[in-house]
């Protein structure tokens, strides 16, 4: 990335012009996408982009981060996730507790619960849009677990 991109990055982040970009389907870079986060996750060129970009998401309607990141993880490290639940332990599995909020006390119940659920879970050999519904059901149907996801 030459100085003159870095500096137009830079005027943009700094006048608001970087929000208009996160929340439609093109970006800068020439970068399209649907998701206004994939900036902020999918693209680290230079600490500038990365500041500016990540104040792209700000002021967008009905973005919710949170879920974004959540299916973001399923997605990206769904093949690890997959080994962690059919053992009911692993560290990307615990990282997936947290992600959903589940206290620290309570890692090792989410961890039992997805091991015993595994079939329902991950009964397929790929990731699917309803996983996160999937993971969702479960702890709202398990008020022990204390998650805030």
């Amino acid at each position: 990335m030459n100085l003159k991109t870095i500096l137009l990055l830079t005027y943009l982040g700094m006048f608001g012009l970087v929000n208009a970009w996160g929340c439609h389907k093109g970006g800068p870079m020439g970068f399209a996408s649907n998701d206004p986060g994939a900036f902020s996750l999918d693209i680290t060129i230079s600490p500038t982009y990365t500041g500016a970009s990540t104040f792209g998401t700000a002021g967008c309607k009905d973005w919710d981060y949170s879920q974004h990141q959540r299916n973001h993880y399923l997605r990206s490290q769904w093949s690890f996730m997959n080994e962690d639940a059919a053992r009911g332990k692993g560290d990307h599995l615990t990282a997936f507790a947290q992600i959903m909020g589940c206290s620290k006390e309570r890692e090792s119940l989410f961890a039992d619960l997805v091991r015993k659920n595994y079939s329902i879970l991950f009964g397929r050999t790929e990731t699917r849009s309803d996983l996160l519904t999937q993971f969702e059901t479960l702890i709202l149907e398990n008020p022990e677990l204390s998650c805030s996801g």
